[in-house]
């Protein structure tokens, strides 16, 4: 019953990362599921019933977006001079670098190809 009790609620973790519209029918199936597990007497049955479960767990930590779409990442709130500005377009660049995408740091070019 530990297996069936673990794996439970590796499910609950997987279902937290599911839409909204579909969180209360899959946990209401796997309630229904669990309490047949109670019924078993059998433990290679019931060993087999929570390897069944594990693979449906799996199949759905596949399928489910690992974070909701409501999250957009990072973000970081910059304020000037008392003022809020948006820190992605706001941030101070140097006026001059010999730096750019055509040519390469001699160093990392010899650590490289060690």
């Amino acid at each position: 019953m530990s297996a069936a009790l673990h794996s439970y609620r590796a499910f609950l973790r997987v279902v937290a990362a599911m839409p909204k519209q579909q969180r209360g029918a899959a946990i209401q199936q796997a309630r229904s599921e669990l309490a047949f597990f109670r019924d078993v007497s059998d433990p290679a049955e019931a060993a087999r019933l929570v390897d069944a479960f594990d693979g449906r767990i799996a199949y759905l930590r596949m399928t489910t977006p690992r974070r909701p779409a409501s999250q957009k990442g990072r973000t970081s709130i910059v304020y000037r001079n008392g003022e809020k500005v948006d820190a992605a377009r706001e941030r101070d660049k140097a006026k001059w670098s010999n730096w750019d995408g055509s040519n390469m740091d001699p160093d990392s070019v010899v650590r490289h190809n060690r």
